[in-house]
């Protein structure tokens, strides 16, 4: 069991003008309403209420790890340019003979006018953050804007159960570190940042001294985090390899040629002094060991050729990947580990050694497989998790529970088709594929897969997602 800090943000007008590094903003960083409830603070008669204490709630609040947003849907409108007085100097009482423009780039809410900032705090931390969390919920109440001076607020906080936490109405942003994660970022307080708004603020007041004017410091002490929607995906590491010149395997056989990549990485893996999480039976050989859900683990993907018009679907090229939201450090070792080391089948005849990506058209047809994409098809068929007897209507329901074991939000999928037939040129009818023994007798489809927002590749899902099956590539938009 655990707490959320909630403050709200309830927008007066559903305009917000707010722009961020990359451009307008939405929702409003988690830094841009950290200085709103200092300003909020220091507003007015309150500025004689500040004390320690209250200092010590913000500093508490930047050392917490970045809040999850729950905010209204927002579109941005057309930019337009407006013309205002320009306050650079008080010489000449007429100011409309020296406007300086502005360009407006708002978003208009939809769907309500209500953001939500929760600061997640753990029942053994609770003794310690309940008097700063009781804090910042009065200072909550003296927003007076989020954004531009226009985009007037009313601020309400509070402490919030997770089962209230978790109704709150809107599309909720989750915070992401990983700096490879595409698209844009928010600032973010972190340690020092009341001591730097404060070191900017008295530059401020101090920048004309006498006749001279000294520039103004911006606000510096801040971190930048990506957010995602639970409508998107974060990116999965892999590695790539390639089969030398003349070396093939039929696409019918994705499966052995994974079961061929896994037992190479097990034997490398095997005492080597890498750690994984859960260990190598787990992490590299997939071993549940009593596991409710499927663990951490790596997936072995064989990628057919395709993409190009001579694509013949044969696989040349094989990919390992991490779960969603992995480090990459897994990936890297596997580089390190199994390059120009020989791929044998399961009577130890030698394959082909895993080289770079060495032909001038494998770019490409990687591309097809990681690139983030709206619309998605499968190459190899996904194998449902259970028994569709045969009726379409039951196997889509088998897909819905396959995609949340892929641990992909079912708020991300915009639409879903099943088929017998392939899709892709030189993919096969699913009952022509190898299924390993403890997939036989599952029911196998071929899907295409529409998203409401660009997901990241490797995509791939079913009871066979770790073992070259259910592999999906990106449609061109």
């Amino acid at each position: 069991m655990s707490r959320h800090l909630c403050i709200s943000v309830t927008f007066l007008d559903p305009w917000f003008h707010g722009q961020s590094d990359d451009g307008p903003e939405w929702p409003p960083s988690p830094m841009r309403l950290f200085q709103a409830l200092l300003a909020g603070a220091h507003a007015g008669c309150r500025v004689s209420a500040w004390s320690a204490d209250i200092a010590e709630a913000f500093r508490w609040l930047e050392r917490q790890e970045p809040p999850l947003i729950v905010a209204p849907d927002a579109i941005p409108v057309s930019t337009s340019t407006i013309f205002v007085p320009s306050n650079d100097s008080d010489k000449v009482p007429d100011r409309q003979g020296r406007l300086t423009s502005k360009v407006r780039r708002p978003h208009r809410l939809q769907d309500g006018d209500t953001a939500h900032y929760l600061w997640r705090i753990e029942d053994s931390d609770w003794p310690s953050a309940e008097r700063h969390a009781e804090l910042l919920c009065r200072e909550a109440r003296h927003l007076l804007a989020l954004g531009w001076g226009i985009d007037q607020v009313v601020g309400n906080g509070r402490v919030l159960a997770d089962e209230e936490a978790s109704i709150l109405p809107g599309r909720r942003w989750r915070p992401w570190r990983d700096a490879r994660l595409r698209g844009p970022t928010w600032r973010v307080p972190t340690n020092g940042t009341l001591e730097d708004l404060d070191r900017a603020y008295r530059s401020f007041r101090q920048r004309l001294h006498g006749q001279q004017f000294h520039p103004v410091l911006p606000p510096s002490r801040f971190t930048i985090v990506g957010y995602l929607t639970t409508r998107s995906l974060p990116p999965r590491p892999y590695v790539v390899f390639e089969l030398p010149e003349g070396v093939a395997i039929r696409q019918e056989n994705a499966a052995k040629a994974a079961a061929m990549l896994r037992s190479l990485a097990i034997s490398c893996a095997r005492g080597d002094t890498h750690l994984f999480p859960g260990g190598v039976e787990t992490y590299v050989a997939g071993h549940a060991n009593g596991w409710q859900q499927t663990p951490p683990r790596f997936s072995y993907l064989p990628l057919p050729t395709i993409g190009h018009p001579h694509a013949d679907g044969m696989i040349r090229r094989l990919l390992m990947a991490e779960p969603y939201g992995g480090d990459g450090t897994h990936a890297e070792w596997a580089r390190r580990r199994l390059r120009h080391a020989p791929l044998r089948d399961d009577e130890g005849n030698e394959r082909g050694v895993l080289l770079g990506l060495w032909r001038g058209t494998s770019q490409g047809v990687l591309d097809r497989y990681v690139s983030p994409a709206r619309t998605w098809s499968s190459v190899t068929p996904v194998v449902l998790p259970g028994h569709d007897d045969g009726r379409q209507t039951k196997a889509e329901r088998l897909l819905f529970a396959a995609l949340e074991h892929a641990e992909i939000p079912l708020d991300a999928v915009g639409g879903v088709a099943l088929r017998k037939a392939p899709i892709w040129p030189g993919s096969q009818h699913p009952r022509v594929y190898f299924l390993p023994g403890y997939l036989r007798g599952r029911p196998a489809w071929h899907v295409r897969l529409a998203f409401h927002e660009l997901v990241p590749g490797p995509l791939a899902i079913g009871a066979g997602r770790h073992a070259g099956l259910g592999l999906f590539a990106s449609l061109a938009e």
